[in-house]
This record gives C-alpha cells, sequence and structure tokens, in this order.
C-alpha cells in the first residue's frame, strides 16, 4: 500500500513539473513574440504628459518642438530639445516587456495600480483619422514597472524597474536652456554694452577681430584668441533656471548686453542681464532665442563682462626674430654686444656662446601690456636697461628700454619699443636679461 500511495506521490509530482514547465514555456514563448506597441510613432503632433503633480505638452509647431507648461490661468510656450523628444518617441515603443498578462480591463487597471497611474502620456497624430494612444505607467512593490496602452486595453504589460525612471521626466528634461544661439565659425560682429562700463565692438575682418568701438581703439586688432575664447563660452552657456510663470518686464536699462551676429541669421542672437532688486545673487535675462525669460547667478554674469581691454591684442611688437642678427645691452655703465654665429650667439671679445638668447627674442614678442599705456613717466620711474635688436646689415629692427617704477604692481615694470607709449609688462624677461648681462651698478626689479 505504502509503495502504491509512494508511486502516486511520484506521478503528481512529475505531473505538477511538467505542467510548470509546459506554462513557463508558453509564457517565455509569449515574450518572446510578444510586442508593446504595434507600430513606431510616427506623424506624432503632441504628447502629453503627466507625472504626479505635474503636467505639460510637447508640441510640434512647424520644423520645432515647444513645451507648453499650463498653469491656473496661464500658459507659458518654451523651446524644447528636439533631438531629446525624437529620441523619447522612439524609445517609447521600443520598450521590451518582461511578460504580458491578459484579463478584464478594468481588473487588470486596478490590480497593477494603472487606474491613477504615476505616469500617463496622451499622444496625438498629424493624421485626424489615427486616433490618440493612451499610455499609463505605474512601479509595482516587486519595483517592476507595469505599463498599459489604448491599442491593447485588455492587456498589462511587465517591464524591469529601470523603465519608469527613463520616461518619468520631469517638464525641464525637455527644456532647451541654451542662451546663445550662433555658429561660432560664422560670427562676423561682438558687441557688448554696459550703461556704467566699459563697451565696445569687434568685428571679424580678413586679417582677424577688430575694434570698431570705442573710438580709441577703431581700427586697432583685437585679440583673436580671447575673442574666441569668449564666444566659446557664450555658446556653451545655459540658463540657471527658466522662468515659467508670468514675468513682469524689468524697468530701466539692462545692467548687461551681449549681442552675436553671425553671417548665417538675419538678425543678431541677443541676451539681456538685469538686477533684481531683492535678489542680488541672481540676474534676470531675457534672450532673443529663448522664448521664456531665465534666471543666471551673479558669479555667471560677471565672468561674462569683458572690458576692451580684456579683449585687446595687448602684444606690445612683432618681430621676426630670424632676422635678429645682433644685440646690443646696456645695462647701467656696461655694455654687451652680442652677435649670431654659428654655433650661437656669443659676446663681442667672448670665447663662449651665450645660452637663452633665442629664448629671449622669442619672450619679446610674447610680451603683453597689463594695463593700458602712458604717453609720459612718473617722476618715480628710473631707466634701467636698454636693448637694440638689429638685422645682418646693421638697421635697427626693435628698440626697446626697460624702467622700474616702485608705484606698479610687484613683478612690472614699464617697457618702450620706440613708438613713444609705455606699456606696463611682466618684469619677468628684465630679470633674467640682467642676470644674463649684469650692470657695473646692478639696478635690480623687486
Amino acid at each position: 500500500m505504502r509503495r502504491i500511495l509512494f508511486l502516486v506521490v511520484i506521478v503528481l509530482a512529475a505531473a505538477l513539473a511538467g505542467g510548470a514547465y509546459w506554462y513557463r514555456s508558453g509564457m517565455e514563448k509569449q515574450v518572446v513574440t510578444s510586442r508593446w506597441l504595434a507600430h513606431p510613432l510616427k506623424k506624432v503632433k503632441s504628447v502629453h504628459v503627466r507625472q504626479g503633480g505635474e503636467a505639460y505638452t510637447l508640441v510640434l509647431d512647424g520644423d520645432r518642438w515647444v513645451a507648453r507648461v499650463p498653469g491656473a490661468s496661464w500658459n507659458v510656450s518654451a523651446r524644447a530639445l528636439g533631438d531629446r523628444v525624437r529620441d523619447y518617441l522612439i524609445r517609447v515603443p521600443e520598450l521590451v516587456p518582461l511578460l504580458a498578462f491578459d484579463g478584464n480591463e478594468s481588473e487588470m487597471l486596478g490590480e497593477y495600480g494603472l487606474t491613477e497611474p504615476e505616469l500617463k502620456l496622451i499622444v496625438q497624430f498629424r493624421d485626424e483619422n489615427v486616433p490618440p494612444l493612451n499610455l499609463r505607467f505605474a512601479r509595482g512593490e516587486s519595483g517592476k514597472t507595469y505599463g498599459w496602452n489604448s491599442e491593447t486595453p485588455g492587456r498589462v504589460y511587465e517591464f524591469g524597474g529601470e523603465v519608469f525612471e527613463q520616461l518619468a521626466h520631469p517638464a525641464a528634461y525637455f527644456l532647451d536652456t541654451k542662451v546663445f544661439r550662433f555658429n561660432e565659425e560664422q560670427v562676423s560682429q561682438v558687441q557688448l554694452v554696459q550703461p556704467f562700463g566699459s563697451s565696445w565692438v569687434a568685428r571679424r575682418e580678413s586679417k582677424g577681430f577688430v575694434f570698431v568701438l570705442p573710438g580709441y581703439l577703431k581700427g586697432k586688432e583685437a585679440s583673436s584668441s580671447e575673442l574666441k575664447l569668449y564666444l566659446h563660452a557664450l555658446a556653451l552657456l545655459r540658463a540657471g533656471r527658466l522662468v515659467l510663470e508670468p514675468a513682469v518686464p524689468e524697468k530701466g536699462m539692462a545692467a548687461l548686453t551681449i549681442k552675436v551676429w553671425s553671417d548665417d541669421a538675419k538678425e543678431p542672437s541677443t541676451v539681456e542681464f538685469f538686477t533684481i532688486e531683492d535678489d542680488p545673487k541672481h540676474y534676470f535675462g531675457r534672450s532673443s532665442w529663448l522664448t521664456v525669460p531665465f534666471l543666471l547667478d551673479a558669479e555667471s554674469v560677471s565672468q561674462l563682462v569683458k572690458s576692451a581691454f580684456d579683449v585687446q591684442g595687448r602684444n606690445v611688437f612683432s618681430l621676426d626674430i630670424g632676422q635678429v642678427a645682433l644685440l646690443v645691452v646696456v645695462n647701467g655703465d656696461r655694455r654687451y654686444v652680442v652677435r649670431r654665429g654659428h654655433t650661437g650667439w656669443r659676446v663681442d671679445g667672448g670665447e663662449k656662446d651665450i645660452p637663452g638668447i633665442d629664448m629671449a627674442l622669442w619672450r619679446f614678442t610674447e610680451l603683453q601690456f597689463e594695463a593700458l599705456p602712458l604717453n609720459n613717466l612718473a617722476a618715480t620711474a628710473v631707466k634701467l636697461m636698454h636693448c637694440r635688436l638689429l638685422d645682418g646689415d646693421g638697421n635697427e629692427l626693435k628698440g626697446i628700454t626697460f624702467y622700474a617704477d616702485p608705484k606698479l604692481p610687484q613683478g612690472q615694470c614699464w617697457m618702450k619699443n620706440g613708438d613713444g607709449m609705455y606699456y606696463p609688462v611682466s618684469a619677468r624677461l628684465l630679470k633674467d636679461l640682467q642676470g644674463m648681462f649684469p650692470a657695473g651698478e646692478p639696478g635690480k626689479v623687486e
């Protein structure tokens, strides 16, 4: 009898195992053949998103996407990032379900938390004959994501838990926060305006950027490298926060206005910054690209303020160092004549080459003035060194004179290069030359 019961138990266990295997095999087959949506989301006109307490609509307006964020009595329309919207519309139909459950629609929605879901999408198509597509998503206690769509109302799909995070984005995720809109390679003119500070205009010409304003710099070269860095910073600038509620335009003049003209645009890309009376840590911004105002922290705005001096070409002079064949240095009561030879540079009457002369000549061309030059020096300035650079025929290429002045910031000296102007420059080159060519009665720059 026991043997018979034992055999019966074994048969039942085998039957249950076989049934479970058959059921699981059927489910796996269903997973492989099941699709979440029958078709990709093409020719979409709008996507209404409701997530928790937030609701917004992504709308195709002509050839660009905008985000409409509704409120109690207003509706703000802001630029949306087209690439992100298109990626979202591609991602949704490509979701791969783990399982699919068929049953009564209302019961299924209630069982999986889809009656009042955490995330709801309504997709409308440009073809009015195509009905809207409703999508719902909810997170289960198991950590899985459950989805439903109006194409197959009697079926609920189970996805991995990460799916909800991939789809549940706030409106800010889709908003374009780029402040300027221009092609860096096609910029033709830049303007910066401050009502109580430095204002300037620089225009690109064949040789690079030149100043149009201010008047004292008109026609002079601007620093192309500085302007390229500045334009790159403007191109990367993002709003700290978009103002998605009704905003009253600021009164008075903007504290800072920046305009960038491009060859491929009819109008300049313009941004204005206004101070906020009760919030000194932020500026209120208006952009010709963004359709809504924005806020930007005061530190970021301060980094956008560049004076004409900041973007001015500040090299004191240009020089082809290959033409220099003779260097005459007068330091104190000592005079040195240094000639270029086959092996290097050598002082007249000397037996050894002097290292570092070529580097010193190159550093002459890299000298930049640290502040605006002057026509006359103060009585506190003291002459320290005079250098003459001559070519192989004895013609003077450059004449440079260095002066010390206790009124200058530490590490600076005056330099005159023959154009009648005195430039405040770094004293490092002078110190090195003093070391190479000592004075009879040394004068040193602190």
